[in-house]
């Protein structure tokens, strides 16, 4: 039943289209002999039923037919005169036809007044023609259009002010005082506001002034005036509905993928175990990230990573329903859409762009021991005492050896020993070329080589970009082919944790030779590995891809009114990534490999990934747009159909005979308990759409969007997925009681309602994946078993949103707000089943959770003229997720949960879902702090009591990372060729487990390096009171060793995090055109950039833990010839 009722939606929606095209495609024949019947209709329907009924149209003003009575009139097959002569015999109007154009004017015109014709031609400031321009006649709203060849013809009335008025979207409006010719050729220049007027979607281009949905769009220009590292990078500093969080592990790790999220968390994060294999290739699918579009194709987000930010034009953020919707099923998350720059003239033209980038470390959250504070506190936690005698002398002299190295001036400061100051580079070569009529080219050439701030860590792309656009009369054809090479090292020096830990009073060189030491520190009884060593001795980490996507458009416009499209795009993508560790690597320094003959046979290992990826998709758009009257309508149906896979294969294998061996063919044997081991994935997709635009009189506002889609992600029972959105708006500044109030240019009410889906889960949710028995066999037959437990009716997951908003213009301040209310329902989840069925649980859709939040963005422009300008801006976010309906579907998760929150080995809190509460919540036991008298903490039970046993069943939530409000505020100014901009990032009111304190403070391994706050913080007497305790040792049940006990969740170390970001500074010069000109050149600028100064937060919490943060200064020259 439900697909019958979609297919029948399905054939409607078209045949509706087909019947509003038909009204301009098929026009009345040109009679003057009609047949009409109107009663008491006004003049201005009067004029419109003759235009329905033949090829003529009127030209009047407002004022001459407001005051006239109602018209009634009835005559068959009647000359069309002799309709005109008796209607406005009764008026004080008389009319004059030229050619197919009627001019209604008054009847005591004076004598000279006539009705004129007049023709041109429009084209742009590089000569070529502009179809579809609107010619107006001031004061009305009658007009004509230019043709695909840019040419029109008006008749209207000769007087002293007869003018025209030219207006295109992405053009300066153009007023022509009309004189004694009757041919006139207008040249319009490009608006700098076009990207306030049109809407990029990725799949119809939709006019701002009429559009209801909630979207940014952020220029090229105001990308690369806070940045020239990566687009994420830039946008992160403009706008804060596009949430790009800080990577406090990674930090700015040049290979480490950002992770953001558009208006909250309304999916749940992918599961280790959901894919079963840990793949480096960046393969599948991240459930909360946004959908990317590039070039009207869908991206990774790694490809618009590496990609070159001097390629982009614009970036369009689409956020609500109403926006979102044209992408159906894919949009819950929200819509990143960025478009590349085209040739836009016919001058040939040459642009390089150069820079060099300096990273510098920023190490300042690292609060750590030096050599004599860390010999203090080891000594304090009583490492040198013991109750035997032979012992005592031992650490006796192993206090004195250490003491007496620190006296001598030893203090190794290891954090430095892996860094350095990144030194990149950055070239991009921008070729336009073309004629006047048809061919038009655009060749890009870029290197780009980042070198991070750890030593050996780099990534470096290589990327050739071939735009070709060639129109043939009504036709244009656009094909973009982008070939992309890329290589990233990963730092042979290991983990920036590991130089976090090394004790200050070891040494890293040999004090007389200067070579690096193999060891550490040497005792009897055992050797400390220096981690530097692994740098020397070729171990490798390292991976690459090419990536090759060819996208083709083609264009047909057979009236000014009605375009039709159609976009095939394909990509391939081969990656490979390998890691060796060497048989002499701190990974095998342990006493056990060291000693133990058969393990000293598996030292080194070496993994080797190797994967392809490839999408095809295409689909056909026939779009319709038109002004009637005051009435405009656009309209949009396109069919779509697309498919993508990926496949990947990880082998691991171990010992290794020598250092140099770095190649998996050398190794003795795969690595113990491991096999090969490969993951696939096939999704197609088909959906057909509809739009619809209509705007009376550029007041009323009306979106709709409708798109029907079926995947081979969802269950087989439920493979069709609808998406739609309604939007309204409000153009209030259109209205007569506003229109003579001079500071309002613009005030406009919107609002939204529409439903989207995600589809970022993986195939085998839906479908049944076998794997064989590689073990054993019966008979010669190898054998298979189901690995997970299908779910035939999973469905998509289904967020409807809900949208109020205002844009506003008022004097030099620009204003835009929403508010928004997001529902996400049929969520994608584990849920327990029958042990029965082999299996513990199934993906199933289950659950509600809701988010709502508000955005604010304001601009204030406070000097600008021809000298140079001086705008502030600011912005405010705000977000709050809540768990609806989750719990019973979520039990088993959350008593996995429960179980590892009660493992006293454990120091992290667990992330549990529970219906009213969030899903960022930050879940611990209530703690009252340390008793003074005897160290040991004081536990709050949900029943009020106090206890010193920690009981998991008394987790509650203590906090929510998510903050209650995020921006940025800065400023952009620019005088006589010099500019400067700042911008400064916030966030306010959230909450963070402080994991520095229980790590390096708290849950300290004595053997190596600490905070520094473990001398004063840390209970040590009865009576001290003191923030931290002392934790003893604790042994696992049917274990005889003992383990060093750790702090389990507790709401001691939940802070409020409240953070300040200078996030970027640029400072740039254009040198003066007519000193370029002298050069031979065209534009010449010269830019300083200033990324990620200095941050300032209520936590001290150590940022970068694997890799730290970085400071930028990047140089960049930009010429064009």
């Amino acid at each position: 039943m439900n697909n019958s009722t979609n297919f029948r939606r399905l054939i409607t929606l078209p045949l509706l289209c087909c019947l509003l095209f038909s009204g301009t495609l098929f026009g009345a024949s040109q009679q003057e002999r009609i047949s009409i019947s109107v009663k008491n209709v006004t003049l201005t329907q009067f004029f419109k039923e003759i235009e329905q009924k033949t090829t003529y149209k009127f030209f009047y003003k407002d004022s001459q037919v407001e005051t006239v009575s109602p018209v009634s009139i009835e005559a068959t097959n009647t000359a069309l005169k002799d309709i005109l002569n008796n209607v406005l015999s009764k008026t004080a109007l008389t009319y004059e036809i030229s050619g197919n154009q009627i001019v209604i004017i008054g009847k005591d015109n004076k004598t000279g007044q006539k009705t004129i014709v007049v023709s041109g031609l429009v084209t742009d400031s590089q000569g070529q023609p502009l179809p579809g321009v609107a010619v107006m006649i001031p004061g009305t709203n009658r007009g004509v259009d230019t043709d695909l060849d840019g040419k029109f013809q008006i008749a209207l009335v000769q007087t002293r002010q007869a003018a025209l008025e030219f207006k295109m979207i992405g053009m300066e409006v153009y007023s022509l005082r009309l004189d004694d010719r009757a041919y006139y050729e207008i040249v319009m220049q490009e608006s700098r506001l076009q990207l306030n007027e049109v809407i990029v979607t990725g799949v119809v281009d939709k006019k701002a002034e009429s559009f209801t949905g909630s979207v940014s769009t952020i220029s090229s220009k105001e990308l690369t005036r806070v940045g020239n590292k990566n687009v994420f990078e830039s946008l992160k500093n403009i706008d804060p509905s596009i949430y790009i969080m800080d990577n406090l592990t990674q930090g700015s790790n040049p290979n480490a993928l950002p992770g953001m999220e558009i208006r909250g968390t309304s999916s749940f994060p992918l599961e280790k175990n959901d894919i079963g294999v840990d793949l480096k290739g960046n393969y599948g699918n991240i459930p909360n990230m946004p959908l990317f579009i590039l070039d009207g194709f869908e991206a990774s987000v790694e490809r618009i990573m590496d990609m070159d930010m001097n390629r982009v034009e614009n970036v369009t953020i689409l956020k609500d329903a109403s926006a979102k919707a044209l992408y159906g099923s894919k949009a819950a998350n929200g819509v990143v859409v960025i478009e590349t720059k085209k040739l836009k003239g016919n001058q040939q033209r040459v642009t390089y762009t150069g820079s060099m980038d300096f990273e510098m470390p920023d190490l300042s959250s690292y609060n750590l021991a030096n050599a004599r504070e860390k010999l203090e506190i080891e000594r304090i936690e009583g490492i040198y005492t013991t109750s035997r005698i032979e012992d005592q002398l031992e650490l006796n002299k192993l206090y004195n050896d250490r003491k007496k190295l620190i006296e001598e001036g030893l203090d190794t400061y290891w954090l430095s020993k892996p860094l350095r100051v990144g030194v990149g580079n950055k070239h991009n070569l921008n070729i336009e070329l073309g004629d006047s009529r048809s061919l038009k080219g655009v060749v890009d050439f870029t290197y780009n080589n980042t070198n991070g701030i750890m030593k050996g860590s780099n990534r470096s792309n290589i990327s050739g970009t071939v735009n070709l656009s060639y129109r043939y009369k009504k036709l244009l054809f656009r094909n973009i082919m982008t070939a992309l090479s890329n290589h990233a090292d990963e730092s042979p020096w290991g983990s920036f944790n590991d130089y976090a830990r090394m004790n200050p009073y070891w040494r890293s060189n040999d004090p007389v030779t200067g070579m690096l030491l193999r060891w550490a520190e040497v005792t009897e009884n055992y050797s400390i590995a220096n981690p530097m060593y692994d740098a020397t001795i070729g171990t490798l980490n390292t991976s690459s891809y090419l990536d090759f996507t060819n996208n083709f458009y083609a264009e047909y416009r057979p009236t000014t009114h009605v375009k039709i499209t159609g976009r095939m795009g394909i990509s391939a993508k081969r990656s490979s990534a390998d890691e060796f560790l060497p048989a002499n690597h701190s990974t095998f320094s342990t006493s056990s490999y060291m000693t133990n003959e058969a393990l000293k046979m598996r030292r080194g290992s070496y993994r080797l990934d190797n994967g392809r990826s490839s999408s095809f998709s295409g689909d056909i758009n026939a779009s319709y747009t038109r002004n009637f009257d005051r009435h405009f309508v656009s309209a949009n149906v396109g069919a779509f159909a697309s498919e993508s896979m990926y496949s990947a294969y990880v082998n691991k294998a171990e010992g290794f005979p020598n250092n140099q061996a770095a190649d998996i063919t050398f190794a003795r044997q795969y690595a113990e308990g491991t096999k090969p081991v490969g993951l696939s994935s096939l999704n197609r997709e088909i959906s057909f759409l509809g739009t619809a635009n209509y705007a009376y009189d550029n007041r009323f506002l009306a979106d709709l969007t409708y798109r029907l889609s079926a995947s081979s992600l969802y269950g087989k029972e439920n493979r069709w997925a609808p998406g739609w959105s309604i939007g309204l708006g409000w153009n209030m500044h259109h209205e007569k009681f506003l229109k003579n109030v001079d500071f309002i240019d613009q005030l406009r009410l919107r609002a939204s309602v529409g439903v989207t889906g995600n589809q970022n889960f993986n195939t085998s949710y839906a479908v049944g994946t076998y794997q064989y028995y590689t073990d054993y066999n019966y008979n010669g037959f190898t054998g298979a078993f189901l690995s997970n437990l299908p779910n035939p009716q999973l469905r998509w997951e289904q967020k409807k949103d809900y949208n109020i908003g205002i844009d506003a213009q008022i004097g030099p301040l620009q204003l835009k707000a929403d508010y928004y209310d997001g529902f996400t329902e049929n969520m994608v989840t584990n849920v327990s089943v029958s042990p029965s069925t082999g299996f513990s649980m199934v993906k199933d859709n289950l659950g509600l959770v809701r988010n709502k939040g508000f955005e604010i963005n304001a601009n204030l422009s406070l000097y600008n003229n021809s000298n140079g300008f001086l705008n502030i801006y600011g912005s405010v976010a705000g977000n709050t997720n809540v768990i609806e309906s989750l719990s019973e579907s979520m039990r088993t998760y959350n008593e996995l949960q429960l179980k590892s929150a009660s493992d006293k080995g454990n120091n992290e809190p667990v992330l549990m879902y529970v219906d009213g509460m969030s899903m960022t919540s930050i879940w611990a036991v209530k703690s009252l702090g340390i008793d003074p008298m005897n160290g040991q903490e004081i536990y709050l039970k949900k029943d009020g009591t106090r206890t010193y046993v920690y009981d998991p069943l008394d987790l509650v939530v203590v906090g929510d990372t998510k903050p209650t409000a995020r921006g940025h505020f800065g400023f952009t100014a620019e005088y006589k060729g010099f500019g400067f901009s700042s911008t400064f990032r916030y966030l306010y009111g959230g909450q963070m487990y402080n994991q520095t304190l229980v790590d390096r403070v708290e849950n300290i391994d004595i053997q190596y390096n600490v905070d520094r706050r473990v001398l004063l913080g840390r209970w040590q007497t009865p009576g001290q009171l003191a923030p931290f305790k002392r934790l003893g040792t604790f042994q696992y049940e049917g274990d005889s060793m003992a383990y060093q006990a750790k702090t389990q969740a507790t709401s001691r170390f939940v802070q409020n995090r409240n953070e300040l970001t200078w996030g970027t500074a640029t400072l740039y010069y254009d040198f003066p055109k007519q000193l370029v000109n002298n050069w031979n050149m065209e534009r010449v600028r010269f830019s300083v950039y200033m990324n990620d100064i200095l941050t300032l937060s209520s936590i001290d919490i150590e940022r970068g833990l694997y890799y730290p943060f970085a400071r930028t200064v990047s140089c960049s020259l930009s010429i064009t010839f």
